[in-house]
Order: structure tokens, then C-alpha cells, then sequence
């Protein structure tokens, strides 16, 4: 084996060109395959980092009855989480939790940081010990003890310097005094996937207040089932808990129930991956074509070589080297390139892997947790091993197969090509541009999804927009009067800063937010069997000059102005959905709503075009603006600014401009309004990308085994061209003779190519943003693409054939 060995390596440092070539093609289709199964293996196939987590499971409520396909997946009431805490099927344990902006004191100025607020049974439901300290227990739920906090090890290292005496140390949260109770290790993420991942926990601690509140809707469940309980069978408990619950329930009383209010329960780790599973499979099978291609090059060029080694296989042959010994040799060699060619992908993928992973471009749930383990190494390991066994075997048969006569008098020691390397090297380009054109499909489609999202009608103008998040959160905010004076003091020093157009605040930021869901009393609303209820989706809370700064249009009625003080009769205004669902036909300026939470009516006095607060791939959803200084159920928490100039600029002066107001308020995400939507793009501009890479590598390998497999025949057939042009054949003649063969093997590469791409782009509907699965332009723009590049691989070769003198190539014959 030692000799084998030594002999594949000096053969294949003999032939340089060949053996870069090779390692190269290897390196890219283990490397991305490597890269992609990492993600995949990371995100879906490893169980979350919890005790048992298998057993974990999301349990939701819904309302079917709402307008539009009804409310699915939607939060429980904290009344709702106490009751089902108490059923003891078919779950052991059942606790809950929400996430929200805080103000920590961590340094020289308050941080904003993501909470999470849990019951006292979650961390010990995880299992996952903390780094120092303790994890928050039941005990601390209660709210007659002292509020604790657990903070992440990134805040604990960013915010206290990791300090370990901050354990048993009190900090200020919100204004209030905490007790740091511990920290937990590096890498715990508590809610998993979300994109804002949780800075620190503290405890829930539910009010007698919060017992009474039905309607409102702001916790998410989490179970772990009992042993032996599947998802399965812990769906069929849930009839039996609804009707045991809904005893009593109306119209006029909130409880969960059978008819029109229910439950879901979903496996927690499936709704962890939620809609990243259909993008995860996509790049897995395209990653699964690229490599074949990869492959394919590869056999294609040890076809080639060992076409270049037929006399010496069969001098070794007829001195009685059997098949078991060549075998062992071409097996040995092919080793020898995938172990170099997987070592380079190896290294390829880690560095693939550490970029997408610090980036996070496309929002891909748990993907900070993805590595190159010892999973992946093994994968990486058995595709190295598949590819240098399977594709080094192809050219050894084909040689095994051809009489010794045949190679032992060919002509000045050189091989005579057969017919049977032509057609396997053929068929060989017809499945690369089978795999090519399949890819570029999916590319093209994803990529005219990703342009239909750009141009997607948002109601708003981005441009020159600045945007930023305070957390007025903090316990002196909870005096309206102290809330009120910041922002009207914040308003009137963003708008005198220099290079402001006009400021403005609000309580969501657009394109994407939080859905509300209130409900809202409609005066002289009469429901009617399938229409629409008093619930209105989206509530915006907004100060200052909200629709100029966004230059939203104005449909009827108007804007908010100076009449709508705090002491002035309430108004709102409502966006057109709103308008044509709750009013159809009428003008919506005069008539009232009640918003929830408020005591009095409000008077709509203008209707505004939609603005998108769904999602760019979603359509508009009811909506209603408030001014802040007459409804008090949120604060405004975005910024807004309208540059003269680049926003950009204006970044410094608006942190100055909170701190001067208040330097106890923090202020984060200062992003222009076009980043924003940036990242509402982020998921589909993430698959485009890579598929958009595939696609030009594959494309790119296409056309390298295009111009090999005809080059290759021209210097075969090079006695033939001699004598086509010494009886009067023309150089056009030639050129049209080799550019036909070319466009044959690209045809039937098309041919099969559009059928695979058919059946894939089936699977791809999901992912496609007003774009037809089966859209016949961009079939036909791709179908293009891989012709034109096919012939343009073929015109060197058939360049070269009509530059051989006639008379030097049959004498060299």
C-alpha cells in the first residue's frame, strides 16, 4: 500500500495542471457541502440544548372566528397560563414566558437590553446550570421577594466585564433594584431562534391584577410532556381540557373553548425552525446538485487522463499486472485527490461557516449555534471517501474494458481515444449541464422573488429616513406626566438639530412589527356571518409629525396636527384596510372608535394609504394611529428623523440629542429606514445569494467540461478537419461542425435539465414572493444563460480546428 502510495503522488505530481484542477473541483463541492450540511445538521437535526428537550412542546391559543382565516398560533392570557397549569395531563410541567425591551445600568450610561421574563419553573424545566450563581427558581416568582436577574454571558461580559463578584450585587432594571443572581454559560439563548436573542431573565411575577385580564394576550407556553407522552397524544388530550375549561364561555366571556376559542400544541423544537425548513431543504438540495457536478468534472477529467495512460495501463497489463493491483492503484489515486481535495473544502467550510454564523445575513433560527463538530467532520469525511472511490473507479473500468491490442498499437505510443471514454465523457457534460440548469432555475426564481420583495409598495418613502429605539421602560415612566414631558421635550430638540427635516415618534417601526390585536369598539357596528369582529391588528402610537417624516399619502381627511392636544377632543386616524373593512362604501372621516384600554370614544379624522406592518411578503393589516398625548396604552419607542442630507450623519447628534433630554434613557439600532427594510429582506436576499453562488460555480464548472469534452475531440479528430478543409472545406464549415457538437450536448443537457428543474421548482412555491413556480421567463432566460455559455465554451476549440494547416496534420498523421 506504502508503494501505491508513492506512486499516486508522483503521478500525480507529474501532471500539475490536472492534479490542481481536480483538487480544486473536490475542494469546492466538499467544502460547500460541508458548509451547508453544517448549517442543516445545526439548525434541524440537532435537539435543543435543554434537559430532555424532546419532551418540550409550544402550546398556543386561537381565535378561527377572526376575519381572514382567523388568529392562529396567538398568545395565551395570564389567567389562561394559571389554568393550564393546573391540568395534570398531558403535560408534567407547564410554565411561560415573554421578551421586551429593559433599561440596564451596567456602566457609564444605561444599556438597552433584551428581557426575558419567565416563569419561576422555566430554568429548572431547561436543566441547564448556570455558569455562577443560581437560575431563577419558583420561589423567586413570588412578588413578595426581591426581583432577581440572570444575566447572559455576553451582557455579563460586555456590561460588568465579567466580572464574578457581580453575582450577589444589586443593579438597577428599569429603575428598579435587582439582585444578579447568576449568569449563565457562554452560548445558552433562551428563547431559541429568536432574532433578538435575550440579554438577561428575570421572573415573571404575575399580579392578582393580571388573574382577572382574559383578553389580554402576551404569553407564550412551553410544556414538557410526560414521560411516554407523544405530540400525538398529547393533541388528543386537548378536546377533553377544552371542555373543561369552556364551561360558561359566551360571547360576552373569554375562556378558552372548543368552538371559538382553542388550543394548538406543536413539538417546541419544530417551531423553533418554524419557515427556516423549507429554505434549509432547498440549500441542502442544491448544495447535494452542486457537488454532484463537482464529481462529475472530476470523472470527466480522469476520463481524459487516463485516456493519456492507456498504452501504460496496458504495458502494466500485459506484463500481468491484474485488475485487483490497477484497481487498488486508481483507488489509491482517487483517495489521494479527495483527501487533499477535502482537507481544502474542510477549511473552505469552517471559514463559510464562522461568516455565516457572525453575520446571521438571512435571520436563520439557532444558526449561532451551528460548528463544524465532529458530525460534520464525519460527513465531510464519508463525501471525500464516496468521491474519490465512485468517481476514479469510472475511468478505471473503461480502461479494463479495452482490448491490449487496441492500446498497444496505437501510433507513436500515443492513446487512440475510444469511442467508449467519448460517450461516457459526453454523457458526463450532459448531467453537469442537467445539474447546472436545475440550479439556475431555482437561482433565477428566488432572485425575481427577491426583486418582486425590493419593489414591493411599502406606503412609505425610506429614503434619508433615520431610525432608533429608546426603552422607556423604566419605573419613572410610569408616571404619564414625566413621560409625556420627555417626549415633548425629545421632539422639539430632534426637530431643531441640524440637517432635520422633520422627527417624529412612534410606538412600531414598519415594514414588520408585533401584532396587536386589541379589540376595539366600532360605533353602530352590526356584525354579520363571516364578516369582520371589533379587532383591530396593528395599534400606532405616534408624536410629532409621524406621516410627514414617513411622507405616508393621504387618502381622506387629515393628519394629526396642533388641535390634537391632550386636552382636545380624541381623534385617530385609520389606514385604508381599516376603512374599507369596518365601513365599506362609506367615508370613514366622522365616524367613532373606541380603542381598547380607553374611556373615551375617538373621533377618525383621516384615513391614511396602508402602510406595510405584516411584512414586505404580506398584505397590509388593519391598522390605527394614536396621538401619545391623548391615548396612554403604549409609548413611543422609535425614533424617526427625515435627513435634508445622508442620515447617516445625523447618528451622533441623535444620541446626544436623547442624552441631553434624559441621560437615564438608552437609545439602540440607530439604522437608516433602508436598512430596515434590508433586513425585513434578509431571509430571501440570504437564499438568492448562496443559490446566485451555486448557480455561477456550477455554471462555470458546466462550461469547463463543455470545452474539455469538445476540445478533446478536436484534437482527436484533427486528421478528419485536414482532410474536410484539403478537399475544399471551408474554415465556416469546420467551426459549424464542432459549435453542432457542442450544441447537441447542451440540448440534451436542457432537455433533461428543464425536467428536473420542473419537478424541483415545485418544492419552491413557499419561498417565491409573486413569482410563478412555473414562470416561463425565467426558464427561458436560464435556458439562455446555459446556451450561450455552452457555445461560447466551444468556440475556442473550434477556433483551434480551423487554424491546423491541412497538409502538417495529415503528414503528422
Amino acid at each position: 500500500m506504502n508503494s501505491d502510495l508513492r506512486f499516486a503522488l508522483r503521478a500525480l505530481r507529474r501532471s500539475p495542471g490536472f492534479t490542481t484542477a481536480a483538487v480544486v473541483c473536490l475542494a469546492l463541492g466538499i467544502g460547500a457541502s460541508t458548509a451547508i450540511f453544517s448549517i442543516v445538521n445545526g439548525v434541524l437535526l440537532q435537539p435543543l440544548p435543554y434537559r430532555d428537550s424532546a419532551a418540550l412542546v409550544r402550546i398556543y391559543t386561537e381565535f378561527p372566528n377572526f376575519p381572514n382565516g382567523g388568529l392562529h398560533k396567538f398568545w395565551a392570557s395570564p389567567p389562561e397560563f394559571r389554568e393550564l397549569q393546573k391540568q395534570t395531563d398531558p403535560w408534567g410541567q407547564l410554565e411561560s414566558f415573554v421578551t421586551g425591551p429593559a433599561s440596564l445600568e451596567g456602566g457609564s450610561q444605561p444599556l438597552r437590553v433584551n428581557i426575558c421574563f419567565l416563569s419561576g419553573g422555566m430554568m429548572p424545566m431547561l436543566g441547564v446550570a448556570p455558569r455562577l450563581g443560581r437560575w431563577i427558581t419558583p420561589a423567586a416568582d413570588n412578588p413578595g421577594v426581591q426581583q432577581q436577574l440572570v444575566l447572559s454571558d455576553s451582557l455579563w461580559r460586555t456590561a460588568f466585564g465579567g466580572d464574578p463578584s457581580i453575582v450577589g450585587r444589586e443593579t438597577q432594571l428599569d429603575g428598579r433594584k435587582v439582585l444578579v443572581a447568576g449568569v449563565m454559560p457562554r452560548g445558552f439563548d433562551f428563547p431559541p431562534g429568536a432574532a433578538q436573542p435575550a440579554d438577561a431573565w428575570t421572573p415573571l411575577r404575575l399580579t392578582p391584577r393580571n388573574m382577572t385580564q382574559y383578553g389580554s394576550h402576551f404569553l407564550s407556553l412551553v410544556a414538557h410532556l410526560k414521560p411516554g407522552t407523544s405530540v400525538t397524544k398529547a393533541r388528543s388530550w386537548l378536546p377533553r381540557i377544552q371542555q373543561t375549561l369552556g364551561i360558561g364561555a359566551s360571547s360576552q366571556r373569554h375562556l378558552i373553548n372548543t368552538a371559538a376559542h382553542p388550543l394548538s400544541l406543536y413539538d417546541f423544537h419544530d417551531e423553533v425552525i418554524g419557515d427556516a425548513r423549507p429554505a434549509m431543504f432547498l440549500l441542502l438540495g442544491a448544495v447535494a446538485f452542486f457537488l454532484l457536478i463537482a464529481c462529475v468534472n472530476v470523472s470527466s477529467l480522469l476520463l481524459a487522463r487516463a485516456d493519456g495512460r492507456r498504452r501504460e495501463i496496458a504495458v502494466r497489463r500485459a506484463m500481468g499486472a491484474g485488475a485487483p493491483f490497477l484497481i487498488r492503484q486508481f483507488a489509491v489515486e482517487g483517495l489521494a485527490l479527495s483527501t487533499a481535495g477535502g482537507l481544502l473544502g474542510v477549511a473552505l467550510a469552517w471559514v463559510g461557516v464562522r461568516l455565516l454564523a457572525t453575520s446571521n445575513a438571512g435571520l436563520i433560527p439557532r444558526i449561532r449555534d451551528i460548528s463544524v463538530d465532529w458530525q460534520v467532520l464525519g460527513f465531510a469525511v464519508a463525501v471525500s471517501l464516496v468521491a474519490g472511490l465512485v468517481f476514479c473507479m469510472t475511468p478505471m473500468f473503461q480502461s479494463l474494458r479495452t482490448p491490449l491490442n487496441a492500446c498497444l498499437n496505437a501510433a507513436s505510443g500515443r492513446a487512440a481515444g475510444s469511442a467508449l471514454s467519448s460517450r461516457l465523457r459526453a454523457a458526463l457534460v450532459v448531467a453537469e449541464i442537467s445539474l447546472a440548469m436545475v440550479l439556475l432555475v431555482g437561482s433565477g426564481l428566488l432572485l425575481r422573488a427577491l426583486l418582486n420583495l425590493r419593489h414591493v409598495e411599502t406606503g412609505f418613502s425610506s429614503g434619508k429616513v433615520l431610525t432608533a429605539q429608546l426603552s422607556l421602560s423604566s419605573q419613572a415612566f410610569q408616571n404619564g406626566a414625566h413621560q409625556s414631558d420627555f417626549i415633548a421635550r425629545l421632539q422639539q430638540r430632534l426637530e431643531s438639530l441640524p440637517g432635520v427635516e422633520s422627527a417624529a415618534l412612534a410606538s412600531g417601526l414598519p415594514p414588520e412589527r408585533r401584532e396587536n390585536d386589541n379589540d376595539t369598539n366600532i360605533e353602530n357596528f352590526v356584525p354579520r356571518p363571516g364578516g369582520p369582529i371589533q379587532n383591530v391588528a396593528y395599534y400606532q402610537i405616534t408624536e410629532g409629525r409621524f406621516f410627514k417624516t414617513l411622507r405616508a399619502r393621504l387618502v381622506e381627511g387629515r393628519f394629526f396636527d396642533a388641535r390634537d392636544g391632550a386636552g382636545s377632543p380624541a381623534v385617530a386616524v385609520v389606514n385604508r384596510t381599516m376603512a374599507t373593512q369596518f365601513w365599506p362604501g362609506q367615508s370613514a372621516v366622522g365616524k367613532r372608535v373606541q380603542p381598547g384600554g380607553a374611556a373615551t370614544w375617538a373621533t377618525v379624522v383621516g384615513v391614511v394609504a396602508d402602510l406595510r406592518n405584516a411584512g414586505l411578503n404580506k398584505p397590509p393589516a388593519t391598522e390605527i394611529f394614536l396621538p401619545s398625548q391623548q391615548y396612554r396604552g403604549a409609548s413611543p419607542d422609535f425614533i424617526l428623523l427625515r435627513a435634508k442630507g445622508d442620515p447617516a450623519q445625523l447618528t451622533a447628534a441623535l444620541r446626544n440629542a436623547v442624552r441631553e433630554t434624559d441621560p437615564n434613557v438608552p437609545v439602540s439600532r440607530i439604522l437608516p429606514m433602508d436598512a430596515v427594510l434590508g433586513e425585513a429582506q434578509s431571509q430571501p436576499r440570504f437564499l438568492a445569494g448562496i443559490m446566485a453562488v451555486f448557480s455561477a460555480l456550477a455554471l462555470t464548472l458546466a462550461a469547463l467540461g463543455v470545452y474539455g469534452v469538445v476540445s478533446y475531440s478536436v484534437a482527436r479528430r484533427t486528421a478528419e478537419f485536414g482532410i474536410r478543409m484539403a478537399l475544399g472545406a471551408s474554415s465556416g464549415d469546420v467551426r459549424g461542425l464542432v459549435l453542432r457538437e457542442g450544441l447537441i450536448l447542451s440540448s440534451l443537457g436542457l432537455a433533461f435539465g428543464l425536467f428536473g428543474s420542473l419537478l424541483v421548482a415545485r418544492s419552491m412555491q413557499s419561498l417565491l414572493f409573486q413569482v410563478n413556480r412555473f414562470d416561463p421567463l425565467t426558464f427561458a432566460a436560464m435556458a439562455g444563460v446555459l446556451t450561450l455559455v455552452a457555445l461560447a465554451a466551444c468556440l475556442i476549440p473550434a477556433l483551434r480546428a480551423t487554424s491546423v494547416d491541412p497538409i502538417r496534420a495529415l503528414r503528422y498523421e
